[in-house]
């Protein structure tokens, strides 16, 4: 998926739909559950060690996504963790 990425990159969204749909429902189902291959840079978490990330961002940014993303990932790499939102 990243020689998609690669190219999805800097394209419109309606050409981003079309490509979409040329897809086999598995690559469409691969692309949709790997987040790291479709996020921007501002939805990315910072590199370096912290405990606090804030996004603060327009409507539509993707602020929820990539919230629940990082979060998901804190909780499989840290089994037991408390997280508040």
């Amino acid at each position: 998926m990243t020689i998609l990425r690669d190219h999805v990159h800097g394209l419109g969204q309606g050409t981003i739909a079309r490509l979409l749909r040329t897809l086999t429902q598995r690559e469409a189902d691969a692309w949709a559950a790997d987040w790291a291959e479709w996020a921007h840079g501002g939805q990315r978490e910072p590199a370096g060690a912290w405990r606090t990330w804030v996004l603060m961002a327009g409507r539509g940014f993707g602020k929820t996504r990539a919230g629940a993303e990082w979060v998901g990932r804190m909780a499989q790499r840290h089994p037991g963790a408390r997280i508040a939102l």
